[in-house]
């Protein structure tokens, strides 16, 4: 007897949910201490992981699986590499990572893409089928949104039933974290499970309630709009002189009205307001739109004049222009009057695609916003314009990658700005002094001598925090860290060592080191030969250490020696 889709549905949504959450316990807790100095190599293949399990999740329902998977693979891998391409805007993946743009355009990028191919792939009107497109969006907003909470519910559950079970002396939570990679498993099945049963129940769990509900805040957010644009005139325009906030506040207000917009005018004229009041609400504030978009673009025109280009600058800019485009879009559809709804529909597809290509530009060389901040600053500068006291030395050294330290070169051998750069050399100085001397302090080392911070002098401050944290989450007897030296290779002219940090995960990784010239580097990895090449070890291992309980030996194997090779049987 064949299984109705909906049974099959939900074991095929859970394994891959379960399968999500073995793929991000493989990324952190296996292949990032591997990777550590190929971070750019693992956010590529991590971003396209991700970005893939999120697609298919959020498709596999509404389509069906295999045709789902190029789809996701593709696009996820495109925004995965234009992610790698533009991290060479800076030294480091981390630096890059802190800028906040690349993560928010490479997850805005696959949500925006997401329904045009759920369209494609079920509607028969193709990727650009607005009722499709209006009803896939928001069923996928409805699913992930039910599953985010019914996780969180679940964990929830499990907390309340660990504590009741302590009362007896039974242990839930930790056991279920002592077995790695269980709770990410867990996690991702209980997710995808919750995704399957949303699906099933979509005719009693659709974006209809929610929709409805938004379209109640039409006329809150008309007044509001109306009463600040009315008091304007009277307050004028002091608060918007130079205040960055305010253009935020607007932008925000703004796209709030385009989002209730939107909502009002639904998949088609059948589910659009029809009630002549609401409609005229719909069409004021589709009016008012442009308005808020020139008063949001007008206070941050004041900011650029006084203080120039910044990423974050243009990426308000970016925004706010964007904005804009839905304003104007909906004012003009609004006053050439007959179907307005269904041209502002039309519209949203369009603009839907500008945001794609705008994404794709921001993550590409056509616009780095470092490289314009930093010529923009140093232009105002050489102009007169800009003091020496408020050139940004330090956003260039710290936020503005590669093309902050070009422009600070540049401006090195100024006079003016000598206290400037004394100030910022010692800045730099004490961070990395101090996150040496911390690890140098907190690390415990067996079989040699404790840790100086020339020492730790090869490995960067990214790694170094990586220790610092471990060494804080204390386990019994000592440290969440352990520095082993040892003759562990005769053959190896340096010095080797064992380093084991605890993840914070319920277990312990191990790397492999040796020391070059005084200085420690990772080289090769560590293996437990009773389970292979395993980093995911327990607790045990760091609290027998601090209990003296180690010690460097033969592990009491032989082994088959042919020229470099050794063989040896292993179960």
């Amino acid at each position: 007897m064949a299984l109705d889709p909906a049974a099959r549905l939900r074991p095929q949504i859970t394994f891959l949910g379960a399968l999500a959450g073995l793929a991000g316990w493989l990324f952190w807790s296996v292949l990032y201490d591997q990777m550590i100095g190929e971070l750019r190599l693992f956010m590529l293949f991590a971003a396209a992981s991700y970005g893939t399990f999120f697609m298919v999740l959020a498709l596999v329902g509404p389509a069906r699986f295999w045709p789902s998977l190029p789809w996701s693979i593709g696009l996820s891998s495109l925004g995965a590499g234009l992610l790698y391409w533009a991290s060479f805007r800076y030294a480091s993946v981390d630096a890059f990572l802190s800028a906040g743009y690349p993560l928010v355009g490479f997850w805005l990028f696959l949500f925006v893409a997401t329904p045009f191919v759920a369209a494609q792939l079920r509607s028969t009107g193709g990727w650009s089928d607005y009722p499709a497109l209006f009803d896939l969006s928001w069923r996928i907003f409805v699913r992930y949104l039910s599953a985010v909470l019914f996780t969180a519910l679940f964990w929830g559950l499990l907390a309340l039933s660990d504590a009741l079970l302590n009362l007896v002396g039974l242990e839930l939570m930790s056991t279920i974290l002592r077995y790695q990679p269980l709770p990410w498993v867990l996690t991702g099945a209980v997710f995808g499970l919750a995704l399957a049963v949303v699906h099933e129940l979509r005719d009693y769990l659709s974006p209809f309630l929610v929709l409805q509900l938004l379209r109640l805040l039409l006329p809150v957010v008309l007044v509001v709009v109306l009463v600040f644009l009315l008091a304007l005139p009277i307050q004028g325009l002091s608060h918007l002189v130079g205040n960055f906030s305010a253009a935020a506040t607007l932008m925000s207000a703004a796209l709030a009205a385009i989002v209730l917009i939107t909502v009002a005018v639904d998949r088609d004229s059948t589910e659009e307001v029809h009630l002549p009041w609401m409609r005229a609400i719909v069409q004021i504030l589709a009016l008012l739109v442009p308005i808020l978009a020139a008063l949001a673009i007008y206070a941050l025109w004041l900011r650029l004049h006084s203080y120039g280009w910044t990423p974050e600058r243009l990426m308000a800019a970016t925004v706010a222009g964007m904005v804009l485009l839905y304003g104007l879009s909906y004012g003009a559809a609004v006053a050439l009057r007959r179907n307005w709804s269904s041209r502002i529909r039309q519209a949203n597809v369009g603009l839907a695609l500008l945001t794609l290509a705008v994404i794709v530009v921001w993550l590409s060389p056509l616009l780095v916003p470092e490289r314009i901040a930093a010529r923009d600053q140093l232009a105002r500068y050489r102009d007169g314009i800009l003091p020496a006291s408020d050139v940004p030395l330090r956003e260039m050294a710290q936020d503005w990658g590669k093309a902050g330290e070009e422009a600070l070169e540049q401006l090195r051998e100024d006079p003016a700005l000598a206290p400037g750069f004394a100030m910022l050399a010692g800045e730099r100085a004490v961070v990395a002094e101090d996150l040496r001397a911390s690890v140098a302090t907190q690390m415990p080392v067996l079989g040699g001598e404790p840790l100086t911070e020339a020492q730790l002098g090869m490995l960067d401050d990214d790694t170094l925090a990586q220790w610092q944290q471990a060494c804080g989450r204390a386990v019994v007897g000592g440290p969440g860290c352990a520095l082993i030296f040892g003759d562990f290779m005769p053959d190896l002219a340096e010095t080797s060592a064992i380093l084991l940090l605890n993840t914070g995960e319920g277990s312990v990784t191990a790397r492999s080191l040796r020391v070059v010239d005084g200085r420690l580097q990772f080289w090769g990895y560590a293996i437990d030969l009773s389970k292979d090449r395993n980093f995911d070890l327990p607790f045990a291992i760091l609290e027998d250490l601090h209990a003296g309980k180690a010690r460097v030996a033969v592990p009491g194997i032989k082994a088959l020696i042919v020229g470099t090779h050794a063989l040896f049987p292993h179960n």
